[in-house]
């Protein structure tokens, strides 16, 4: 029986829980897009990926509701509804309340959900229910965070967690909490187990350090609950995995290119916008989607796409191409907020074509809304860990049956990585 199971809201996060699992020893793999067939047997960790951060109403309803009964069958001790570490949402897109609700409903026994989205190794903390996320060696409140709060999809307005369900779920009901007190002073227990056995539907849970979500994991092992839920972020899992393994994590090893790499962005982040600067100064070819295409009111301009990467690839560049270089590219303002879908579906097409055509065997997807849509165009539908590399951006491998089968394949969220993350990747730097 699998140790624990996964239901991920996008695919660079879903990324992030299988590195977590596989840094301290459990064996991890990805189920991505729907189905009903049976998931893989045999692994500790089994998880389900899909893109409901990029949806709303019905859409969302159905995907989440066919994922959670997926996952049900895997009977697994812990189920974690993954959710990015920085909480992106909102009452219409990627609703974290809404999910708590479905997960009530597939799971009606259950009582109030644990919602635990600190990554203290990551940056990202919960003191007093209020979350905070680093930026540029600085923590900021995440309504007044320099990125989070300009988020072109989901601005986050409040940084209070409590509130922002409370604007989610139907009852608009605060949840309860258990605070940073507790933590040290003999009584998370205790309070764990007043937050289960109360009512609502969900309870925040503080974390400032592992040793927090340490004690958070072991709660879940031990919960009544079959299985004991919890909505989080890669924190949670790296919790999981290394109080039931209790071994120290693997360390990752230089990443080495064979050939030209293929970047693919649609992630407006300020931190991928600097990542991408810093690929371009030295030397990496850039290709900036134009606002047409990811409109899809010019039918020609894909063919020139895949021709001008092509030519970068064939005469051994390295590539990057976006559709958006940071909040302020004026192919924002032309466009506003544009279809999570069509844009995965763009660039997933695109890098299909390039690995089909022998281009490229080094492939990075940036950006969390429109990478599910991205893989599943490329025709992935299981992934596992091939090496650690940075928090949150592990390397990955898919199913033979990819357009992209025997690619390394780095998956990053917009908020992941150093500034040398690409160099590092095609093994133009050392890792520290």
């Amino acid at each position: 029986m699998p140790y624990a199971g996964f239901v991920a809201d996008d695919l660079t996060g879903a990324a992030d829980v299988l590195a977590q699992a596989h840094r301290y020893g459990l064996d991890a793999v990805l189920v991505v897009g729907e189905g009903d067939g049976p998931l893989p047997a045999g692994a500790d960790v089994v998880g389900i990926a899909g893109p409901s951060r990029s949806l709303s109403g019905a859409a969302f309803d159905t995907l989440v509701r066919a994922q959670l009964d997926r996952a049900a069958t895997v009977d697994a001790e812990v189920l974690l509804y993954k959710v990015c570490s920085t909480f992106d949402s909102s009452p219409t897109r990627g609703s974290i309340g809404r999910g708590i609700e479905l997960l009530h409903e597939r799971f009606p026994g259950h009582g109030p959900v644990a919602v635990a989205p600190a990554q203290p190794e990551f940056g990202r903390y919960t003191a007093f229910s209020t979350h905070f996320a680093a930026y540029e060696g600085r923590v900021h409140r995440l309504d007044r965070h320099p990125v989070m709060s300009r988020h072109p999809s989901t601005p986050m307005h409040q940084a209070d967690l409590r509130h922002v369900l409370a604007e989610q779920l139907a009852d608009a009901a605060l949840p309860d909490a258990v605070h940073l007190p507790a933590l040290a002073d003999g009584t998370f227990l205790e309070q764990w187990e007043t937050c289960r056995g109360g009512g609502g539907s969900a309870f925040v849970v503080d974390a400032v350090e592992d040793h927090h979500l340490d004690q958070v994991a072991r709660a879940l092992r031990n919960d009544a609950a079959a299985p004991a839920i919890v909505v989080g972020s890669g924190g949670i899992m790296a919790a999981l995995a290394r109080t039931v393994t209790g071994r120290q994590p693997l360390s990752p090893g230089r990443q080495q290119a064979t050939g030209p790499v293929l970047v693919v962005s649609a992630s407006a982040s300020s931190t991928t916008a600097a990542q991408i600067a810093d690929a371009v100064e030295h030397g990496w070819a850039e290709i900036a989607v134009p606002a047409a295409l990811l409109t899809a009111s010019d039918p020609a301009l894909p063919a020139e796409l895949e021709q001008r990467t092509a030519a970068c690839l064939s005469a051994g560049r390295h590539v990057v191409v976006h559709t958006i270089r940071g909040a302020d590219d004026p192919r924002y303002a032309a466009t506003g907020a544009v279809d999570a879908a069509h844009v995965g579906q763009l660039l997933g097409t695109l890098v299909a074509g390039m690995t089909t055509r022998g281009l490229t065997r080094d492939v990075a997807v940036f950006g969390g809304d429109t990478s599910s849509h991205a893989l599943l165009a490329m025709g992935v539908r299981q992934l596992r860990v091939h090496a650690p590399f940075v928090t949150a951006g592990p390397v990955c491998r898919s199913d033979d049956e990819a357009a992209i089968a025997g690619c390394r394949l780095l998956l990053k969220g917009g908020q992941v990585g150093p500034v040398d993350v690409l160099r590092r990747f095609a093994g133009h730097t050392e890792q520290p």
